[in-house]
């Protein structure tokens, strides 16, 4: 590429063709930035069989990160056997690397799935490795032997990883991230020393099980001077077994010896079920720590674990912590006290989601939903003949209800006190709905804040509309559906007729034409009667969430359209839907549309056509100003002039009548006759006029500010913390 001409990436590569549109009519240096936005494999594949050119700029990028799974049994596709004629794409991927010139492009590699060993036991009986598994690792050193620029290598196979693959890869000089995955069956298989790795700045170690032959990681994380990230995964099965067979002073007993304390920054920890000991302080410098994740996999708040969890310090004495992120999963006394015991923590998660409780309302992740628990504790019996896992040996509601409140309680507080001012990213349990009190608490304290991930009683929705706003810099916004909600399918459906008794067909069907004064402009706009209803048998968030997504934007684009105060947001959340919020344009100000009122129905058509006489318009004419501001008349009370008749939607934040209002409203809906909307000739509108917790935004003009808004993803949602972060992994 050094003897390339210049030129060469200013010109076109193909002479014009009438009438012809093509991709290699632009300038290369175009093309190039274009083909390096390509994410997706196939469309990578496509393109580097098109042409010579694209073949050139896309091969490096579709090798440079390869991920291939193993399956454990044949699958098929269109009716066809994967790898008809060949082999499985699982070896084909690494005969391409090991027989073509393609593996120096490969930068990251990743092995996942299931590998079948055939006579695993009788093999481990007379002390071999199965053959399968012996050629699987000496393919892939042949392959880590030719990938010389390999920078990441994960080994995610249910089979060990032999020490053919280990003194390979410290052959690499440029392999700085590496996972491995140790089996989890307890045949007998060869343990290894892994080998140091100098240049090794990410270590990430899965399924640790002391009685399942585990390799020995103590030389490599001595030998490893570089590493700064380091996650340990252990089988949940001493957990919930309760079996203390963890010893951490055999992973960290040679750095120990050496007093060569790990400096790491990130520090993971997922189902650990250990003792603490004097010597695990030195294994680390906590002055270098600045994150920490450590994922229990349960919200069980039994006190079975009482033993194991006392034994680990609240504080490191004597040491400064410089912890800057903290995620956790498990809720207790000991750690809100291990978090009021230091300052200048900037992202705190509290994960919702466990092994035990998927908490799919909340979550957007594709294919999400309740998980199974894998085992059951063993149940021990108590003196009173019930068992140690039954409710009776359980606290009382009523306890359970005191003891969360003040955990809740207490972590709010260190929050606030100790963290607020430096919190940047906050992701709060969603078993702990805020009142109105705590969220203004909160929003004082931490005035910092660019993503936040809380639950709130519906009843407290409004003020956090109004509190929110205080946030200057806030990005990302996530509201949880607090723990023990209903799901919105057991109730009735907000928008069915069903769910609205009292109103007829006819009056269903009947949607008032709107007039408009523009003295009254800044006063409380006028709900639509689609989305009024639904608010209205709305009892929880779950039920709005579950609201058509268009009328959850059409609410939100009014609400967000303050460019003062809702400039920054670009995302926002709701249970297991997330909207994000895009540019500010200009809108007439909205009247109902009066192609919604029509109807077949002769006698509804009647009842729907409104007229006024002294200066006024008829209503058919929406958006026409009344001469003399008079309004149409209500029918369940007096003359109200003046009053405008929009559609306006309230606010997605719960804004709420009060109660002499909501009073009224059911009087007038119980003395309501089907009949009176044939009957009624002018000036009649059965609508209630509700307000939303902003204003709308009005221009110069009169126009009203909206925002736009569209339904996103995981895709998108991944890259915010708040969402990414909350899942049990590490």
């Amino acid at each position: 590429m050094a003897a390339v001409n210049r030129n060469m990436f200013d010109a076109s590569i193909t002479t014009d063709r009438p009438g012809s549109v093509s991709l290699m009519k632009l300038p290369l240096n175009l093309i190039v930035q274009i083909v390096s936005n390509v994410d997706d494999t196939a469309d990578l594949a496509r393109l580097c069989r098109t042409c010579r050119v694209l073949n050139y700029m896309a091969l490096p990028q579709l090798y440079r990160s390869l991920t291939l799974t193993s399956y454990g049994k044949i699958r098929y596709r269109d009716e066809q056997p994967e790898g008809i004629g060949s082999a499985s794409p699982f070896t084909m991927g690494l005969n391409a690397i090991i027989t073509r010139p393609y593996a120096t492009l490969v930068r990251s590699i990743t092995l996942r799935g299931n590998w079948k060993e055939r006579e695993l036991e009788e093999h481990s009986q007379v002390g071999r490795v199965p053959d399968s598994s012996m050629l699987l690792n000496i393919v892939v050193r042949a392959a880590v032997d030719r990938m010389t620029n390999l920078e990441s290598f994960h080994w995610e196979l249910n089979t060990k990883m032999l020490d053919t693959v280990y003194h390979g890869l410290t052959q690499l000089p440029r392999l700085t991230t590496l996972t491995i995955r140790f089996p989890s069956t307890r045949y007998p298989q060869p343990t290894f020393v892994l080998p140091g790795m100098p240049h090794l700045r990410s270590l990430k170690i899965t399924d640790i099980d002391p009685l399942c032959y585990p390799d020995d990681i103590a030389t490599m994380l001595l030998k490893s001077k570089k590493l700064r990230e380091l996650k340990l995964h252990w089988s949940p099965r001493m957990r919930l077994a309760q079996e203390p067979s963890v010893s951490l002073h055999d992973y960290f007993r040679k750095c120990i010896a050496a007093k060569h304390p790990l400096p790491v920054k990130k520090l993971s920890f997922q189902n650990m079920y250990a003792f603490h000991s004097e010597e695990f302080n030195i294994a680390f410098d906590p002055t270098t720590v600045e994150d920490v994740t450590f994922l229990a996999g349960t919200d069980n708040t039994s006190f079975v674990n009482t033993f194991i969890e006392n034994s680990w310090p609240t504080v490191v004495p004597h040491r400064k912590l410089q912890i800057k992120s903290m995620r956790m999963d498990a809720v207790s006394k000991r750690n809100s006290e291990f978090l009021g015991n230091f300052k200048g923590l900037e992202k705190l998660y509290f994960v919702n989601v466990t092994a035990e409780s998927s908490d799919y309302l909340n979550s957007p992740r594709p294919g999400f939903g309740p998980a199974t628990s894998a085992l059951t504790p063993p149940v021990t019996e108590v003196p009173n003949g019930t068992t140690a896992n039954s409710p009776a040996a359980a606290a009382s509601p009523a306890s359970q209800l005191n003891i969360a409140a003040s955990l809740r309680d207490s972590y709010l507080s260190h929050i606030s006190i100790n963290h607020g001012v430096t919190l940047r990213h906050l992701l709060l349990c969603s078993k702990w709905p805020l009142s109105t009190g705590m969220i203004a608490r909160l929003v004082h304290s931490c005035p910092n804040l660019e993503q936040l991930a809380l639950a709130t009683d519906f009843s407290s929705m409004e003020s956090l509309g109004m509190l929110v706003p205080f946030l200057r810099k806030l990005v990302a916004l996530r509201l949880l559906i607090p723990a023990g909600s209903a799901s919105p399918h057991n109730a009735s459906n907000p928008n069915s007729a069903a769910s609205h008794p009292g109103w007829s067909e006819v009056s269903r069907k009947v949607l008032p034409k709107a007039s408009i004064s523009l003295a009254m402009l800044e006063q409380s706009p006028k709900m639509s009667r689609d989305i009024e209803r639904a608010l209205e048998n709305a009892r929880s968030l779950a039920d709005i969430v579950d609201l058509d997504d268009e009328l959850i934007m059409k609410m939100m684009s009014y609400d967000m359209a303050d460019k003062s105060v809702y400039g920054n947001v670009k995302v926002v959340g709701m249970g297991w839907k997330a909207f994000e919020l895009r540019d500010f344009y200009k809108a007439p100000f909205p009247v109902y549309d009066d192609s919604e009122s029509q109807s077949p129905d002769p006698e509804v058509e009647r009842a729907g056509e409104t007229t006024e006489t002294n200066g006024g318009v008829d209503s058919g004419k929406p958006g026409h100003i009344h001469s003399n501001g008079t309004h149409p008349a209500r029918q369940s009370g007096p003359d109200k002039s003046s009053t405008p008749q929009t559609s306006i939607p309230p606010s997605t934040l719960g804004k709420r009548m009060r109660d002499d209002e909501e009073d009224n409203e059911r009087r007038a809906q119980a003395s309501f006759d089907p009949h009176d909307a044939r009957e009624s000739s002018e000036g009649t509108h059965y609508e209630s006029i509700k307000t939303g917790c902003f204003p709308p935004v009005l221009t110069s003009d009169g126009q009203v500010i909206r925002r736009r808004m569209r339904r996103v993803g995981w895709e998108v949602l991944k890259h915010w913390e708040i969402w990414a972060l909350d899942a049990q992994e590490i």
